[in-house]
């Protein structure tokens, strides 16, 4: 098991701690503020990237030269080594943060340092004053979890309005959703970008969050549209005792050049009527097909988002429109090897082949599949005919299997032509 290191940072001087654990994210991803004078770093994976520990120390020491640092394997040791001068057994009690009261009782019986604090039974050190000082020291010495939380970085497409006076009427709430649409289609349109997932926090006086999400068929930033979405989100919104702020971020943006605008009647933008819908029924309700790669017809195509592009591309063969899932076993009178039916049954009904095209040969996709003992890759070799009947009618059949194999052949419709 690999061992996680710590950085601690002590600032000397006054300083916005979650400005700076957010500028500290330059040399690791998992970094929190630690008040009231800290800022604290997982580095594990991260220091090899700066020249090793030292390296790393070195290069936060030219930009914060007022800071003071130490590098343990624990939150806790780290902590306590950046604010402390020396080894960790020697350190004074106040290195574990345990209340004034704790450590003046301990020190009446001779506990000065952390390291004669460890040789004293646990059982003995909790009865006699309190689960919290065992608590640290476990913390400390590796032997108990520390909770930590780390800041996530704000997205960069993001507005925030906060109120002295908290908002509780659908009014007041529709014109301060209104401003940040405003506000933040305004930055779009500066990068040349538009969004294509949308998310409004509203942070209630009692410290609860709630988020709702926009989703948009097309990168936008028409800040009308966007507001008369939000304005329908807001009947879902639980205001409780006032909305103290509201945020709406840009979680998802795609590039959307700026357009010319005209004299003359524009044409008409499809994408706001999907968007509506979109956001009424929910993602999870409408999709669109997109080709998917694989060599087998029923896997060929797979749902997606209706807010994704799909891809396609011409098959090397005609296609029946509609394929049956799955296909249905028929009986089928065909010379052998390769040659197409002459007649086959399905539903009870006989049909008699007046024309015929084939065989394609489609195999598995045997590199997505687990190996198979019991069947060979042989057997569920298909081959394809395209065939006509008396009627005009025309099928897609396909034979499992080949002649020479252990198992007989098997056929099956598979898709109706048009």
């Amino acid at each position: 098991m690999s061992v996680r290191r710590w950085l601690s940072l002590a600032y000397a001087k006054p300083v916005d701690l979650a400005a700076l654990a957010l500028w500290c994210q330059a040399f690791t991803p998992l970094t929190t503020p630690d008040p009231p004078d800290g800022v604290l770093l997982d580095i594990t994976g991260c220091a090899h990237l700066f020249g090793g520990e030292e390296g790393l120390k070195a290069r936060l020491s030219t930009r914060l030269p007022h800071a003071r640092m130490a590098i343990a394997d624990t939150p806790a040791a780290a902590w306590a080594l950046a604010r402390y001068e020396g080894a960790l057994p020697d350190l004074s009690l106040e290195a574990l943060r345990l209340p004034p009261k704790t450590i003046t009782k301990l020190r009446r019986i001779g506990v000065q340092t952390i390291g004669q604090l460890t040789r004293l039974p646990r059982a003995g050190v909790t009865t006699g004053y309190g689960a919290t000082v065992a608590l640290r020291l476990a913390q400390c010495l590796g032997e108990a979890p520390e909770p930590i939380h780390f800041i996530t970085t704000p997205p960069e497409w993001r507005e925030l309005e906060h109120h002295a006076e908290p908002l509780l009427a659908p009014q007041q709430l529709q014109a301060a959703v209104s401003r940040l649409a405003a506000a933040l289609c305004v930055r779009l349109e500066e990068a040349c970008i538009g969004a294509t997932v949308l998310t409004a926090r509203f942070y209630r006086i009692d410290h609860f969050c709630i988020s709702t999400t926009l989703g948009f068929a097309a990168p936008c930033r028409d800040e009308a549209q966007i507001a008369r979405l939000l304005k329908e989100k807001l009947t879902t919104i639980n205001p409780g005792f006032g909305i103290e702020a509201l945020a709406l971020e840009a979680t998802a943006t795609e590039p959307l050049a700026l357009t010319q605008r005209s004299t003359l009647d524009n044409a008409p933008d499809y994408t706001a009527p999907l968007n509506t819908l979109l956001n009424r029924l929910s993602a999870a309700r409408l999709w669109r097909v997109a080709a998917q790669e694989s060599h087998i017809p029923e896997y060929v195509c797979a749902r997606i988002a209706v807010i994704e592009r799909p891809a396609w591309m011409l098959p090397p063969y005609p296609r029946p429109i509609r394929l049956l899932t799955p296909p249905v076993p028929i009986t089928v009178l065909a010379p052998i090897p390769d040659d197409p039916p002459l007649r086959f049954i399905w539903n009870g009904q006989a049909h008699r082949v007046m024309h015929a095209t084939g065989p394609e040969r489609i195999a598995r996709d045997w590199w997505t599949h687990p190996h198979d003992c019991i069947r060979s890759e042989a057997e569920k070799i298909r081959d394809y005919y395209a065939v006509e009947d008396t009627n005009g009618a025309r099928f897609w059949l396909f034979r499992a299997g080949l002649h020479e194999g252990v198992a007989r052949p098997r056929w099956y419709l598979h898709g109706l032509f048009a």
